[in-house]
Protein backbone atom coordinates (compact mmCIF):
# COMPACT_ATOMS: atom_id res chain seq x y z
CA UNK A 1 0.00 0.00 0.00
CA UNK A 2 2.85 2.12 1.11
CA UNK A 3 4.90 1.91 -2.60
CA UNK A 4 1.01 2.36 -4.63
CA UNK A 5 0.92 5.87 -2.31
CA UNK A 6 4.83 7.01 -3.41
CA UNK A 7 3.91 6.19 -7.25
CA UNK A 8 0.04 7.87 -7.02
CA UNK A 9 2.25 10.96 -5.13
CA UNK A 10 4.78 10.94 -7.98
CA UNK A 11 2.20 10.66 -10.29
CA UNK A 12 0.28 13.55 -9.02
CA UNK A 13 3.02 15.37 -8.70
CA UNK A 14 4.58 14.88 -12.31
CA UNK A 15 1.10 15.74 -13.83
CA UNK A 16 0.97 19.32 -11.75
CA UNK A 17 4.21 20.37 -12.96
CA UNK A 18 3.01 19.55 -16.89
CA UNK A 19 0.51 21.31 -18.82
CA UNK A 20 -2.11 18.26 -19.03
CA UNK A 21 -5.62 19.10 -20.27
CA UNK A 22 -5.67 22.20 -22.27
CA UNK A 23 -7.40 20.87 -24.98
CA UNK A 24 -10.93 21.78 -22.82
CA UNK A 25 -10.43 25.35 -21.20
CA UNK A 26 -12.83 26.73 -19.23
CA UNK A 27 -15.29 29.88 -21.02
CA UNK A 28 -13.69 32.24 -20.61
CA UNK A 29 -14.58 36.12 -21.91
CA UNK A 30 -14.00 36.54 -25.10
CA UNK A 31 -11.61 39.27 -26.16
CA UNK A 32 -10.79 40.77 -29.87
CA UNK A 33 -8.44 38.45 -31.31
CA UNK A 34 -9.72 36.00 -33.57
CA UNK A 35 -10.08 32.23 -32.52
CA UNK A 36 -12.49 29.88 -33.06
CA UNK A 37 -13.64 27.65 -30.76
CA UNK A 38 -15.61 24.33 -29.78
CA UNK A 39 -17.72 24.36 -26.93
CA UNK A 40 -17.47 20.62 -25.95
CA UNK A 41 -18.33 19.95 -22.33
CA UNK A 42 -16.46 16.19 -21.68
CA UNK A 43 -13.77 14.72 -23.64
CA UNK A 44 -15.60 11.70 -24.66
CA UNK A 45 -17.79 14.47 -26.72
CA UNK A 46 -14.15 15.33 -28.17
CA UNK A 47 -13.64 11.91 -29.01
CA UNK A 48 -16.99 11.37 -30.73
CA UNK A 49 -16.54 14.97 -32.31
CA UNK A 50 -13.11 14.06 -33.78
CA UNK A 51 -14.11 10.33 -34.83
CA UNK A 52 -16.70 12.15 -36.67
CA UNK A 53 -14.69 13.95 -38.40
CA UNK A 54 -12.81 11.31 -39.73
CA UNK A 55 -15.47 9.50 -40.70
CA UNK A 56 -16.70 12.39 -42.79
CA UNK A 57 -13.61 12.39 -43.91
CA UNK A 58 -13.20 9.01 -45.56
CA UNK A 59 -16.89 9.01 -46.84
CA UNK A 60 -15.59 11.90 -48.76
CA UNK A 61 -12.74 10.49 -50.11
CA UNK A 62 -14.38 7.83 -50.88
CA UNK A 63 -16.84 9.22 -53.09
CA UNK A 64 -16.39 9.19 -56.77
CA UNK A 65 -19.04 11.61 -57.56
CA UNK A 66 -17.71 14.43 -54.59
CA UNK A 67 -14.12 15.32 -56.40
CA UNK A 68 -12.36 17.70 -53.42
CA UNK A 69 -10.00 16.16 -51.11
CA UNK A 70 -9.78 20.00 -50.04
CA UNK A 71 -13.22 19.54 -47.93
CA UNK A 72 -11.49 15.82 -46.60
CA UNK A 73 -7.96 17.63 -45.67
CA UNK A 74 -9.82 20.41 -44.06
CA UNK A 75 -11.56 17.94 -41.61
CA UNK A 76 -8.76 15.92 -41.21
CA UNK A 77 -6.77 18.69 -40.17
CA UNK A 78 -9.70 20.06 -37.78
CA UNK A 79 -9.74 16.50 -36.30
CA UNK A 80 -5.70 16.73 -35.62
CA UNK A 81 -5.89 20.56 -34.30
CA UNK A 82 -8.11 18.69 -31.52
CA UNK A 83 -6.58 15.61 -30.51
CA UNK A 84 -5.77 15.73 -26.82
CA UNK A 85 -2.06 14.84 -26.88
CA UNK A 86 -1.42 16.16 -23.57
CA UNK A 87 -3.88 14.00 -21.86
CA UNK A 88 -2.60 11.14 -23.77
CA UNK A 89 0.73 11.45 -22.16
CA UNK A 90 -1.02 11.54 -18.84
CA UNK A 91 -2.84 8.20 -19.59
CA UNK A 92 0.26 6.80 -20.54
CA UNK A 93 2.26 7.58 -16.81
CA UNK A 94 -1.06 6.43 -15.20
CA UNK A 95 -1.03 3.01 -17.24
CA UNK A 96 2.86 2.69 -16.48
CA UNK A 97 1.82 3.09 -12.84
CA UNK A 98 -1.01 1.09 -12.68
Amino acid sequence: MTENRIQLTHFLETAGKKHYFTKLEPDQAIDTSLTTRFKIDTYTELMLTITSLIRTSIAILRSEEYNSGNDAALLLEMAKNLLPDDEMELLDDLYSIL
